[in-house]
């Protein structure tokens, strides 16, 4: 009897390890359709004078295309660069090629006609021979660079030119390190907040070095307000820099963006290096 149970333990063992493999064969994974996407939604190209200023935007698939899969590019409406001012398009065959899981759709921009505040090209990806996900729209900025023959880094001092809200320094006058950011002409630094308003705590303030000018980005929370945030952004007014003199750097920027305590200020401070 032993012996049967166990002649019968392994015919049933067989049995399910055949329909398991059978029903692994009968998958075709060739019949999954392929799918298009943008792999990240955004990116930056830096337009410097003298350089190629080519950005390649990537288009990527699920899967290794088994026959030549053709895509629509197209610029959206809300679009701020322009083409044929702002930017050509290189690209004259939008194909995702047999055997690629990746291809990429480029455009050159002009430096002559490029903006310090930036302009956005806003890529639309569509195709009528593949499935394309919601990923479907690409953002790329366009910022005008020119050279920066100076650090401008290390430690600097802090002084107030003109005050914040409530006529209070946004930052205290001091000594602070100021380190490169996120790009090669992006400069950040740590204070405290508001010192002459109250113990608040540290936030990072962001600024870019561009052409000569300093430009602040928008929408940068302090984490103090009347209900919400205050934002740190850019004024109608930009400070300036000399590139070949890291010695000052003039930074005027908005207080309470969106006047969410008292109206909107504009404020000003100076880093002269150590």
């Amino acid at each position: 009897m032993k012996n049967l149970k166990n002649i019968l333990y392994l015919f049933m063992v067989a049995a399910v390890v055949t329909s398991c493999n059978r029903d692994v064969a009968d998958i075709n994974f060739n019949n999954i359709p392929n799918t298009l996407y943008f792999a990240s939604d955004s990116g930056t190209l830096l337009v410097e004078d003298g350089a190629s200023n080519m950005f390649n935007v990537p288009v990527s698939a699920t899967a290794v295309a088994t026959a030549d899969t053709p895509y629509t590019m197209s610029i959206d409406a809300s679009s701020t660069a322009v083409e044929g001012v702002d930017f050509e398009i290189t690209t004259t065959n939008t194909v995702l090629p047999t055997g690629d899981i990746v291809t990429s759709y480029s455009i050159v921009a002009d430096f002559d006609n490029a903006a310090t505040e930036g302009k956005t090209v806003v890529f639309n990806l569509t195709s009528d021979a593949s499935q394309v996900a919601d990923s479907d729209q690409y953002t790329l900025s366009l910022i005008k660079l020119c050279p920066i023959n100076a650090p401008f880094t290390g430690t600097y001092t802090l002084s107030t030119v003109s005050n914040g809200i409530f006529d209070s320094p946004t930052f205290g006058d001091g000594v602070y390190e100021v380190t490169v950011g996120a790009t090669p002409t992006d400069r950040v630094f740590t204070s405290q907040v508001y010192p002459g308003l109250g113990s608040f705590g540290d936030v990072e303030f962001k600024f870019s070095l561009i052409c000569g000018n300093v430009v602040v980005p928008t929408l940068q929370e302090t984490g103090v307000g009347c209900g919400g945030s205050t934002t740190l952004g850019p004024a109608a007014t930009f400070g300036q820099f000399d590139g070949d003199d890291d010695t000052v750097i003039q930074v005027i920027y908005i207080d309470d963006e969106a006047s969410q305590c008292v109206d909107a200020v504009t404020a000003e401070f100076t880093l002269t290096k150590m």
